[in-house]
């Protein structure tokens, strides 16, 4: 499906504001493990460790996102937002209505 230049636009902003949602709950669900006290046996070495793998996992996902960019990944990096509710049916509702179904298109195969 071809966007319109108007949707295209509406559509990288609506991207914009997903993954800026993805970056913020990242960064909470890192505070959580930083504030998380100590197991039994574990120490600064082993938080560090798992802040290191959290990182770089994050990283890559990051690195994904950044391709919904593309015109032709627009549909479907909306439709990943959305499933991981980084986007919301308001979000949605600023796209023309042809979009919204291929969007709900995609999310029911």
């Amino acid at each position: 499906m071809e966007l319109s230049k108007e949707d295209k636009r509406l559509a990288k902003d609506i991207i914009r504001r997903g993954i800026l949602h993805r970056h913020a709950e990242w960064q909470q669900e890192l505070r959580k493990l930083l504030d998380k006290p100590f197991d039994d046996g574990s120490n600064e070495y082993d938080r560090s460790l798992q802040i290191t793998n959290k990182a770089r996992k994050f990283y890559k996902e990051a690195m994904e996102m950044e391709d919904f960019y593309r015109n032709t990944m627009l549909l479907t990096g909306l439709a990943n937002l959305y499933y991981h509710k980084h986007i919301t049916d308001d979000d949605l509702a600023e796209l023309s209505e042809e979009v919204q179904q291929a969007i709900h298109l995609l999310l029911r195969h």
